[in-house]
């Protein structure tokens, strides 16, 4: 009988370290979801490409400054981080929010981005969906 117990309630303990390791992985440890884009209308949606583009770089008197033109993007890969991607050497961070520019051609931290001379967006580069005719100016500060 006293074996028989024994047996019970290491059933009953694996059942319970079992639901509480599956409790802790679906309830605890989600993943952070993306960032949203807050009314952007057709930047909510990711396009498969865009045409024309173009990429400022401006070193802040560091070194002479880079334009690219007339650049374009497919496969989904249409964001600012990508037409960075594409046209210069980086470093970058990855967080789970998002990725961090870190340096570029040779020159570190202290990146920000606007896109056709609005306000910095309020999200990662990799996250901001460019549209065709676009203009992604990255600023060292």
């Amino acid at each position: 009988m006293e074996k028989r117990i024994k047996y019970i309630l290491l059933i009953f303990i694996g059942i319970t370290c079992f639901s509480l390791l599956f409790l802790f992985n679906t309830i605890l440890l989600q993943n952070p979801e993306p960032p949203i884009n807050q009314n952007n209308g057709e930047r909510d949606v990711k396009q498969y490409s865009v045409e024309n583009i173009t990429l400022i770089i401006d070193y802040s008197s560091i070194k002479t400054n880079e334009k690219f033109e007339n650049i374009n993007l497919t496969n989904y890969e249409t964001t600012a981080y990508h037409i960075l991607l594409n046209c210069c050497e980086i470093v970058i961070i990855d967080y789970d929010w998002g990725i961090y520019i870190n340096e570029i051609n040779g020159v570190g931290v202290g990146w920000i981005y606007t896109i056709n001379n609005d306000v910095p967006p309020s999200m990662p580069s990799n996250y901001f969906n460019l549209l065709d005719n676009d203009t992604v100016k990255w600023t060292h500060v």
